[in-house]
């Protein structure tokens, strides 16, 4: 067939149109369609979107400068500078001359407390460009020692001629003699600022920052309002409004500036953080949660949120969903020691000791000098019979942390573990030396006292301690158990009386004032002083629980029961008061009940010895999973070697399975320690019975039978006592 010269046309038409077409889903088209947009949409301050944009072009060509060094500008625009150093990082490798680049580089070492990689950045910058304000305020932000503070004086003093006082370099100055301990020039500094650019937003809120070290929260309070009023609804300078009125303890206000912002500004990502942040703090977690969400569907790799939705995932006691929010975080952010420190609450959460230790020791690594981490982990380390290793940690961090007084007190505390009460004596009085107002250091002393059997001694030290601090329980007590040991009741119900007083609003005084009563056995002031503990601290679930055990004693299982009931009321999760509440119902003979207090225990805590002691007996002697009984007295046995009830439910169990020797080492340690027990000596008695020992046999059985309180087992005793005979 013969082709026209239209169709001819057309088919060049055709071809051109198709060599067009695929130049378009050409990558280096595609990359160039991405650029473009993500830079449209960082012009327009768009910066997630510019992400998604600057990320499709990194996903066809992974070096794409350009590309790499705009998602570091947004992401630092977004404040997420985790992300936003790892690209500039790369972004300066390739364009070691981007003033831009150099300068948020900079910025993120200032805040990360990198002065010496900030100034290096900034010098670099200024070689080329002496008067750059932006270099120059960085310059003044690193400078630490007094040769760097006049040096960036004298340089900004040099240039402020040329740049014209810009309220930016005032407010650099201001600094720096602030780091000079010169309030007086810092605040005509300040003050500057604000007058040269009377709506500086950045004027105000430094200004209101100054007031706020001076303790003039009226004037700060000023300040941070004409800054919010200058700034858009959904400006930082809103969000340290909020902050404001938290610090003083104003959370109404603060919430309604901050609804105020998520509402007519709902991409302010720092207002829903601060709102997430109020809610967590007033208890509010499904409110918190929801705040949150926004955060991290708007900014799914939010550090801070995914941090925030950690705790408060923990506070809700789901340990699982808040160790993958915290791993989620350390993607990001590695050496993160706040993250690295949640986990290891969260690894706790979950009975795994060892993982909870690694993390702390990341901690460590990130950041010796927390004090928190290593505190922590010497508690772990004393626990687990491991002073030594606490007291490596503590003497190091105490070095560079010198009023730390949490540290020192659980430093004596692994001096005593070790025998060591000089030691223990010696780092109390190191506390009073560091801060002679700290209670804990007289505390210390005491303690180091009593354990040299100084008596006398330890009382006038306890006795310092309660003085410097009438609210601090941990003396108190102890003074009472002494009075109480040394047959002085009346002085122990005195002194106890006297700080309950004097601390009129403490729940805590006055259950300890409770537990003298029960000590005394005078039953009703007892309940009366739990009763004011209710009144006073209602969110407190322990007075519940200690009126639980008082009525459950007297055999009023029914009040105990709702008693329980209203300290998991008040406290949902309270281990305590679930594994009571078991207690109780096995008393009450409700063993069902019983066994599923138990397992709600082990539920939240894995590695709770008494409930899987108790669940373990349950399992074997009520009819249950003789294997599982087995597991759960072994890990009870683990987890507390010494506990004589633990050796006694598992040498039964092992008795029932046939394994009599070994039941045997474990009921005659069990007995050693609980020798007026009918029941420990009942099984004891059967256990040498079957390994032929028949004396020793008797002895037990005859111990358990001549009891006059009943147990499970007591005719059988007797029947075997009898054939013994």
């Amino acid at each position: 067939m013969r082709i026209s010269s239209s169709a001819r046309v057309g088919t060049v038409v055709l071809m051109i149109a198709l060599v067009l077409a695929g130049c378009a889903r050409s990558p280096e088209a595609k990359k160039a369609r991405y650029l473009e947009r993500g830079n449209r949409y960082f012009k327009q301050e768009q910066y997630r979107e510019a992400i998604l944009e600057y990320r499709n072009v990194l996903r066809i060509d992974p070096k794409e400068p350009a590309a790499t060094r705009q998602l570091g500008l947004a992401y630092y625009q977004l404040g997420q500078y985790g992300l936003s150093f790892r690209y500039l990082t790369q972004a300066q490798q390739v364009d070691p001359d981007n003033t831009d680049v150099r300068l948020k580089l900079a910025s993120i070492y200032v805040l990360g407390g990198r002065p010496d990689d900030a100034t290096s950045q900034v010098e670099e910058v200024l070689k080329k460009d002496p008067g750059n304000l932006d270099a120059l305020v960085l310059f003044a932000g690193a400078a630490n020692s007094p040769r760097e503070i006049e040096d960036a004086l004298a340089r900004i003093k040099a240039v402020e001629p040329t740049l014209g006082g810009t309220a930016k370099l005032h407010l650099a100055m201001a600094g720096l003699y602030l780091r000079k301990q010169d309030p007086a020039s810092a605040e005509r500094e300040f003050r500057e600022a604000v007058a040269r650019e009377p709506k500086s937003v950045e004027g105000h809120v430094a200004l209101g920052n100054f007031f706020v070290s001076k303790r003039d929260m009226g004037e700060a309070e000023r300040e941070f309002r004409t800054a919010a009023e200058l700034a858009p609804v959904g400006s930082p300078a809103r969000v340290r409004l909020a902050d404001f009125y938290l610090l003083m303890r104003r959370p109404e206000d603060a919430r309604q500036i901050l609804k105020q912002s998520t509402e007519k500004a709902p991409d302010s990502l720092p207002a829903w953080r601060l709102l997430a942040q109020l809610d967590f703090a007033e208890g509010k977690l499904p409110d918190a949660i929801k705040s949150l969400d926004v955060v991290l569907k708007k900014s799914p790799s939010d550090v801070d949120g995914h941090l925030l939705r950690g705790r408060v995932y923990l506070a809700q006691n789901d340990p699982n969903n808040a160790i993958q929010e915290f791993q989620s975080v350390l993607k990001s952010e590695p050496r993160m020691p706040a993250a690295h420190y949640q986990l290891a609450l969260a690894y706790l959460r979950m009975g795994n000791i060892q993982q909870a230790k690694t993390e702390l020791r990341e901690v460590l690594n990130a950041l010796p000098t927390s004090v928190d981490a290593t505190v922590l982990l010497a508690q772990l380390n004393l626990q687990g019979g491991a002073p030594q290793p606490a007291i490596e940690d503590l003497e190091r961090v105490l070095k560079v942390q010198p009023r730390a007084g949490g540290a020192y007190l659980l430093l004596g505390t692994a001096y005593l573990a070790q025998k060591q009460p000089a030691k223990a004596i010696e780092t109390g009085q190191r506390l009073i030396t560091a801060v002679p107002k700290d209670a804990r250091g007289p505390f210390l002393v005491g303690l180091g006292l009593l354990s040299q059997g100084k008596r006398a001694e330890a009382r006038k030290a306890m006795e310092t301690s309660l003085e410097l601090s009438p609210g601090f329980l941990d003396p108190l007590v102890q003074l009472i158990q002494m009075a109480l040991l040394d047959k002085q009741p009346d002085a122990a119900l005195a002194l106890a009386r006297k700080q309950a007083t004097l601390v009129a609003t403490s729940a805590a005084h006055q259950l300890v004032l409770g537990g003298v009563y029960l000590a005394r056995r005078e039953t009703g002031p007892a309940e009366a002083a739990y009763l004011k503990a209710i009144e006073l601290d209602p969110k407190m679930s322990e007075p519940y629980r200690m009126l639980a055990a008082l009525y459950a004693d007297t055999k009023r299982y029914d009040q105990a029961l709702t008693r329980v009931a209203d300290a998991l009321k008040a406290k949902p999760n309270d281990t305590s008061a679930l594994m009571l509440s078991g207690v109780i119902y096995e008393q009450k003979g409700d063993i069902p009940k019983a066994r599923e207090a138990y397992e709600k225990v082990l539920a939240i805590e894995p590695r709770a010895a008494a409930a899987a002691n108790n669940l373990a007996w349950i399992y074997s002697e009520h009819g249950g999973d003789k294997d599982k009984a087995l597991q759960l007295a072994q890990m009870a046995k683990e987890i507390a070697p010494d506990d004589p009830r633990v050796s006694d439910t598992l040498g039964w169990i092992l008795y029932k399975r046939g394994v009599y020797q070994n039941a045997l080492s474990l009921l005659r340690d069990s007995a050693a320690k609980l020798p007026n027990n009918p029941q420990v000596q009942y099984h004891l008695g059967m256990t040498y019975a079957q390994v032929g020992d028949k004396d020793n046999a008797r002895k037990a059985l005859t111990v358990a039978t001549s009891a006059p309180a009943e147990f499970s087992g007591k005719d059988d005793a007797k029947k075997t006592l009898a054939s013994l005979k």
